[in-house]
């Protein structure tokens, strides 16, 4: 009777044995002091959807009918590491295994490998009157800025 659902009791009702399994035991997390606790405790009265807890190794378990499964697993991210390469891009990165950490995007123009700009090509803007907003504009609307007859040379300030 595993897996009946739920059942609500009231003072005075009588529960048979075959409930009390189904509705008290297998429907509530038990706790062992490890997994040969548990087989022992339970020898082969494992039904399908139970919980435990091992305290040895802080893991919560189910039962899939066959098994004990980890319930959320031990994850398989122990740490992050930010590449701080010349390359990169980035600076001021750490290893961190939990927690927040943080590093900062620094433009390299020496890292850069050159291009032929085209007017579709995209230029990225700090747009200093709107928060520090980074914002986006195509080569093409640059140029449409200059007076007509105009040569205009695309400058970049870097700091």
């Amino acid at each position: 009777m595993a897996g009946a659902g739920w059942k609500s009791f009231s003072t005075g009702d009588l529960i048979s044995a075959s409930e009390f399994q189904t509705f008290i035991q297998d429907q509530v997390v038990q706790v062992y002091a490890n997994a040969t606790a548990r087989d022992t405790a339970l020898g082969t009265s494992d039904a399908e959807g139970m919980f435990c807890f091992l305290k040895d190794s802080d893991t919560l378990q189910f039962y899939d009918g066959s098994n004990w499964v980890s319930f959320i697993g031990d994850g398989d991210i122990t740490g992050v590491t930010i590449t701080t390469a010349g390359t990169s891009g980035l600076s001021g990165g750490a290893t961190a295994s939990s927690g927040a950490f943080s590093s900062t995007l620094a433009i390299a123009p020496n890292s850069a490998t050159s291009a032929t700009v085209a007017s579709a090509d995209l230029v990225l803007i700090g747009d200093a009157d709107d928060s520090n907003a980074v914002k986006k504009t195509t080569v093409a609307d640059i140029v449409a800025l200059a007076p007509s007859g105009v040569s205009l040379g695309l400058v970049l300030a870097l700091s």
